[in-house]
């Protein structure tokens, strides 16, 4: 998947809270996602990946594109549902076309086509549960009409209603070349995975990791995140070099709500 049309490329993906000295690990799922990347990109295809909020899918597809041009990735996000007017004029602003963007809508999607034919674009529509219908099939009409080793390839990128959408489409779901589920990792996978994603927990025991796993923070990056940056400032206030579990239990109390008591209660040091 390496570029050569420029050597300005994706930047890293931003850590949630941008915690400081985190490193990207390569769990299972996002070395499934680079792969899946790559091949959608080699085929020009169309694909969709998705999953609960906060699993790592739009940090996994950024790191994947790291080495691309930035200039061929198109990166599409919207806070609340957009309409196929919406995503007209965010590709108008993405391609960064000169001029006013044309005001009849037939005359709009060809401008689009011809720009994206220039080059092989990968098309990424983040939070794409937030597309209707009409928004998927306006983007399966752009991919359609596309040609060649220049037609853009497609990643959606959502929750559980993306998949649900896509599916129940049968022209768009017959489209789709590769389907990836996030999924919570597993509590082996948190083991292995959680000392190499942060140093604080680099030296922390596996009951001391399994302790927080159970408590609340799962199989859920930017739940460990919270959790992390929590555990740093509570640190830092007490003067600690390492975490504990009293540590642990004050900052779950901070991130999480709800959260259950402890199946070992001792003195909190909070």
């Amino acid at each position: 998947m390496n570029d050569t049309d420029t050597n300005e490329v994706v930047g890293e993906p931003d850590f949630y809270l941008n915690l400081a000295d985190a490193r990207i690990v390569a769990t299972e799922a996002l070395l499934e996602a680079s792969e899946n990347i790559a091949d959608t990109i080699d085929a020009r295809a169309m694909s969709c990946i998705y999953g609960d909020a906060g699993l790592g899918k739009t940090f996994s597809v950024l790191a994947a594109l790291k080495e691309v041009s930035a200039e061929r990735v198109l990166l599409l996000q919207f806070r609340s549902r957009p309409t196929p007017r919406d995503i007209r004029q965010e590709l108008f602003n993405e391609l960064h076309l000169e001029g006013e963007p044309p005001s009849h809508p037939s005359e709009f999607d060809r401008l689009l086509k011809r720009t994206l034919a220039r080059k092989p674009y990968v098309l990424v529509c983040d939070e794409a549960q937030q597309f209707s219908r009409e928004c998927f099939e306006f983007v399966r009409h752009l991919w359609d009409t596309g040609k060649g080793k220049n037609r853009p390839a497609v990643l959606f990128v959502g929750g559980e209603e993306a998949y649900k959408t896509l599916y129940s489409e049968p022209a768009l779901a017959s489209r789709i070349y590769i389907w990836q589920e996030f999924a919570p990792m597993e509590a082996d996978e948190v083991q292995k995975n959680i000392p190499l994603f942060h140093p604080v927990w680099a030296n922390a025991t596996p009951e001391l990791i399994d302790y927080v796993y159970e408590e609340g923070a799962g199989g859920t990056f930017r739940v460990w995140s919270k959790i992390t940056y929590h555990v740093i400032e509570g640190m830092k206030r007490r003067g600690l070099e390492e975490v504990d579990e009293s540590i642990a239990r004050w900052a779950l109390r901070r991130a999480l709500p709800h959260r259950r008591k402890s199946r070992r209660p001792q003195q909190d040091a909070g």
